[in-house]
């Protein structure tokens, strides 16, 4: 049983190989600069990172609506100025 699972073993053994030679070092050294800061930084960090969440799920709720307003126009068209019966189940 051990030598029909022999292929995978060496599989898993190679993609170990491949992932401890990526060097993580230089994606992070593009945050050094943040991650250097002092300790007193740390709360205006925290601010500006959840100010940032706030305004990008505003974003994404504001992209959400245009869509629903979009549809909700194509919707209208399609009944009111041509004609097309459109029905939506749920």
């Amino acid at each position: 049983m051990i030598d029909n699972l022999r292929p995978f073993v060496d599989f898993a053994e190679a993609l170990f190989e491949a992932q401890t030679a990526i060097d993580f070092r230089e994606p992070i050294s593009l945050l050094s600069g943040a991650l250097t800061l002092p300790g007193w930084a740390a709360p205006s960090v925290a601010l500006g990172t959840l100010f940032a969440l706030v305004i990008l799920s505003g974003i994404a709720l504001g992209s959400i609506a245009v869509l629903i307003a979009t549809l909700w126009l194509a919707h209208v068209l399609l009944e009111e100025v041509l004609g097309i019966q459109v029905e939506v189940r749920v």
